[in-house]
């Protein structure tokens, strides 16, 4: 499905190094981040993206970051990565990005085509980190889409109806002790999950009709609010708070036994 819009890019200096280079990156604000605005995968809802970056920028965010997974859906994925190009957004691969440049997974609903994409889409594309390291007023912080450089890792401590997915990659994370927070995508569900030394913040997706939306996070009052896609109108959700400990706070992911009762942003 060929994008119509003519787009150009302003290629910012995170997007410098040479293609097909996977790579990390580490992007230490001189002054720490004390609000972030959070969008989770795209799958190119451009007009959505756009929006929630301009109601995010309203709220006096310090940056925005993007979990990835910017090409597969209904809308422009030309027109979604120059947004998040033109507009600065720490942004990471996601599986789908990697797959179109792969040119694997085209049989998925809605796939694009490598060819569907300007030379400076892929250009982009090519260039973005797995994962990202910010520094927050309360500590740093992993932008990644799966579990740091694993894009298709899932983590999920179960419940009544769904099964657990572990992390060994996650365990060693957390008994390193680097890290206070984890943004990550893949799965589409808005949710924190606590462990004792970090909190695992899933930013969601802005794609579907059930629970579009997008997250801002304080990191001086310690609150996450989330915000929804409701026919196409941004809504205020909810508030959670990031260090609640009357929720269920796993050791690591071995501690995951089934049932846990979600806390959702959505």
């Amino acid at each position: 499905m060929a994008c119509c819009l003519d787009v150009q890019f302003l290629f910012n200096d995170n997007h410098e190094e040479p293609p097909n280079q996977l790579r990390d990156s580490t992007m230490s604000a001189e002054k720490k981040i004390r609000k972030l605005g959070v969008i989770g995968d795209v799958h190119a809802e451009h007009r959505r993206l756009s929006s929630a970056i301009k109601y995010l920028q309203s709220l006096d965010v310090d940056a925005i970051v993007c979990t990835g997974d910017i090409v597969d859906g209904l809308g422009c994925p030309n027109e979604s990565i120059r947004l998040l190009d033109n507009e600065a957004i720490h942004t990471v691969r996601g599986n789908h990005d990697r797959w179109i440049l792969e040119g694997k997974a085209r049989h998925v609903e809605h796939a694009h085509l490598a060819s569907d994409l300007s030379k400076d889409a892929l250009r982009y594309l090519e260039s973005l980190p797995r994962q990202v390291t910010l520094e927050t007023i309360a500590g740093r912080l992993l932008l990644c889409h799966g579990v740091a450089h694993d894009d298709l890792r899932k983590v999920w401590p179960g419940t009544a109806s769904t099964p657990v997915e572990r992390s060994y990659l996650l365990d060693s994370i957390i008994l390193e002790n680097t890290y206070k927070y984890i943004i990550n995508g893949h799965m589409h569900f808005r949710t924190l999950i606590h462990f004792e030394n970090l909190t695992l913040i899933n930013a969601g997706t802005l794609k579907g009709e059930y629970w579009p939306g997008f997250s801002a996070i304080d990191f001086d009052t310690q609150q996450i609010s989330a915000f929804e896609f409701n026919d196409n109108q941004i809504k205020p959700l909810r508030e959670r708070d990031l260090a609640d400990e009357t929720h269920k706070i796993w050791v690591n992911t071995q501690s995951f036994c089934g049932k846990w009762d979600p806390v959702m942003l959505f």
